[in-house]
């Protein structure tokens, strides 16, 4: 099998955490002799930490990388020769990321042809396209560069750690997307294949929105049962804004949907968990959203979605209910009550 080169733009918890898995140094894996990886990310600190001590402690503190995992701050190194490029970037930079990947590709078209991956999550605010949207609207269309996605049941801390993961890669050409699948899958990471490309970002942008349900039931001190009960009436819920967007309800119901929203809604690593279980807490959600380091995008998906809603005249009860609690007009616990029940 002919080395694969695969570049990932970023090296936040995800991004490392891919690094990892991809070069084959999670435990009890070999690594990977046939792929070489390189992380790319802009803060000078993180590259030379990784460079020097194979660590990524500010995003992915005591995990050891592996020898195999490259870094470097120069963007066309690189792109250079990577048959897959991941954006595993927060979804505020990605525009400008991808528009200095489609100034390089332009400046000397790539041959073979990679194929562009988004892991990241999130809507632009003035468009509302999906990042594999935004991505590939800079890029010169001459060039016929494939930009797929990937969203699912991802903790990082887990992935990292070598537990099996799952998620789905998605393209309307399940060709394409069957060729990464074999460059990028391992004995950790597993991929599905769906040409539901706008059901699977989607899903992993609502998601976001509805885990604060579940950070509330932790600050509340309320249990499995409130939080089971609540997920079969926040599940549909997003399933039907979600196919009002585009998505397909068959997408919710999986990975990237369901999957997603267990795996981010009960993990003690989920920063937007987090974020509810913090709004006990705190006097303000701008306190809560102070206390947690990191991208916290749980708020700005709640806005969103229902600023998606309200176009469509959609009436969505959780979501209402959690803006409500989250400008102090409503009761925490009287909400989550009536919406469990």
């Amino acid at each position: 099998m002919a080395s694969v080169r695969v570049a990932i733009l970023g090296a936040g918890n995800l991004g490392t955490a891919l690094g990892i898995v991809l070069t084959g140094g999670t435990p009890g894996i070999r690594a990977g002799r046939n792929r070489h990886v390189v992380v790319w990310t802009i803060e000078g600190d993180v590259a030379e930490e990784i460079r020097t001590r194979r660590q990524n402690r500010k995003y992915l503190p005591d995990v050891e990388l592996p020898r195999g995992l490259q870094v470097t701050m120069d963007l066309k190194e690189a792109l250079s020769g990577a048959d897959v490029v991941i954006f595993a970037l927060p979804s505020k930079v990605v525009k400008e990321v991808a528009r200095q990947v489609a100034a390089i590709y332009g400046a000397s078209a790539p041959v073979p042809k990679p194929a562009l991956v988004s892991a990241s999550k999130g809507l632009e605010p003035e468009t509302d396209r999906r990042m594999s949207q935004v991505i590939a609207a800079e890029l010169p269309a001459a060039l016929g560069i494939p930009v797929m996605a990937i969203s699912g049941p991802s903790i990082a801390h887990e992935l990292s750690r070598g537990v099996v993961t799952a998620v789905t890669l998605a393209y309307s050409d399940p060709r394409p997307a069957r060729a990464v699948r074999r460059q990028i899958q391992t004995p950790i990471l597993r991929f599905d294949i769906s040409r539901d490309i706008a059901g699977v970002e989607l899903g992993g942008v609502l998601k976001n929105a509805y885990t604060l349900l579940f950070g509330l039931c932790d600050g509340l001190g309320l249990g499995l049962n409130t939080k089971a009960a609540l997920l079969t009436r926040a599940l549909p819920e997003m399933t039907r804004l979600g196919v009002a967007l585009g998505g397909r309800r068959a997408t919710f119901l999986s990975l990237p949907g369901l999957g997603d929203l267990i795996g981010t809604g009960l993990s003690h690593h989920s920063r937007n968990r987090r974020m509810g279980e913090e709004l006990i807490r705190r006097a303000s959600h701008e306190e809560a959203l102070a206390s947690i380091p990191g991208v916290v995008e749980g708020v700005g998906s709640l806005a969103l979605a229902r600023a998606l809603a309200a176009k469509r005249k959609m009436k969505l009860p959780i979501l209402e209910g959690l803006a409500a609690i989250l400008d102090r007009k409503a009761d925490p616990l009287a909400t989550i009550t009536k919406l469990a029940g």
